[in-house]
């Protein structure tokens, strides 16, 4: 059986999801994730008492309903390739590749770790997400911001290696982007953590973050701009904006970016996280996609809230193009087009007096 330790947080928001699981001797995996409808599952096989663990049941974690972390999967086998005979404390979700949900699904559990009061308790991290390079690199390079300063030991769980741990800790999840409410924690430690790093002079007053860079990896949703190469052109030509393409820069740089640049544009994506990183003196200026208009937007407002930095959402400028991939969950992965890229060049010309 398993122990719970309550991990209670300041906030009285989603208070029965404030809790850890302790499990004894356990056994852990870290295997190839499987894509199930444009959502990555299985980066970890764990078992304990010859049952397997249920570590990405997300809909009962909200709920606070640890009865179901035992699924009926049930292995008899004991034999490891490694022991580790310490207090793990499990850093991992399965949307944790994901530059937003990396933010708050995944980092958003580290207010839990920060709780506990475990002598030598280290954090285990599988490999797949602590990369030095490559698409998920920002999570390595967060976590070294974060950890600058203080004496806290990782431990990354090698591919398909199983582990046997005297005492591994799952977190319950915090809070799962984009839930209208219960992120002002996160979004307090995501500031923390980013007013490590100062602005730099910019070469110009602005940018456009371009989702190019997302195209050119695959790493992207099926939400591509279909004519944003027209809309580079003119925001060179007319604004002489740089063009930022966020992949190519590490955290810290990211930071900076959206420290430093009076006017930034961007498209609703993953990126508008900068926005936390923004002060005052950072428009922040979002070219919406048609499906993403009202529920993003939203949470940008709260990003901005908590910032400080100026929000102009540029609604209804744009029009879904082809139809739906049914093998994906996420209902707004369609192409997208601006219907008039000179108005919309118009209306962020008229932005630079602000």
């Amino acid at each position: 059986m398993y122990k719970v330790l309550p991990t209670p947080l300041s906030s009285k928001i989603f208070p029965h999801r404030h809790y850890c699981l302790s499990f004894k001797d356990a056994y852990l995996k870290h295997k190839d994730f499987e894509m199930v409808k444009g959502i990555g599952r299985g980066w970890l096989e764990i078992y304990h008492n010859n049952l397997e663990l249920d570590i990405d049941n997300t809909d009962a974690q909200r709920k606070g309903d640890h009865s179901l972390i035992y699924s009926k999967v049930s292995n008899s086998d004991t034999s490891y390739d490694e022991i580790i005979d310490k207090n793990i404390f499990l850093f991992y979700d399965s949307a944790g590749l994901n530059y937003a949900h990396f933010f708050f699904n995944l980092f958003s559990k580290i207010l839990y770790f920060e709780q506990l009061n475990i002598p030598d308790i280290v954090l285990g991290i599988p490999e797949d997400f602590y990369q030095d390079k490559g698409n998920s690199s920002f999570i390595k390079q967060w976590l070294d911001l974060y950890l600058k300063d203080k004496n806290i030991d990782v431990i990354v769980f090698k591919k398909h290696l199983r582990y046997k741990i005297s005492n591994l800790i799952i977190p319950n999840v915090q809070y799962c982007f984009p839930e209208p409410i219960g992120d002002d924690l996160v979004l307090s430690k995501i500031q923390e953590i980013a007013s490590k790093v100062p602005p730099i002079k910019t070469s110009s007053k602005g940018c456009y973050i371009s989702r190019q860079d997302t195209i050119k990896r695959g790493w992207h949703h099926k939400r591509e701009l279909l004519n944003e190469i027209e809309l580079i052109e003119q925001i060179q030509n007319k604004l002489k904006y740089d063009i930022i393409e966020l992949m190519d820069y590490d955290i810290i740089q990211k930071i900076q970016i959206f420290k430093s640049y009076s006017n930034i544009i961007q498209q609703s994506s993953a990126s508008a996280v900068g926005i936390i990183f923004s002060g005052k003196e950072n428009n922040n200026i979002i070219l919406s996609h048609p499906k993403m208009e009202n529920w993003f937007n939203q949470k940008l407002k709260t990003f901005s809230s908590y910032s400080g930095a100026p929000l102009f959402a540029l609604n209804g400028g744009g029009e879904c193009v082809g139809e739906l991939d049914p093998n994906l969950v996420d209902k707004n992965n369609l192409p997208w087009k601006l219907q008039d890229i000179d108005s919309v060049i118009e209306v962020l010309l008229s932005l630079e007096s602000y």
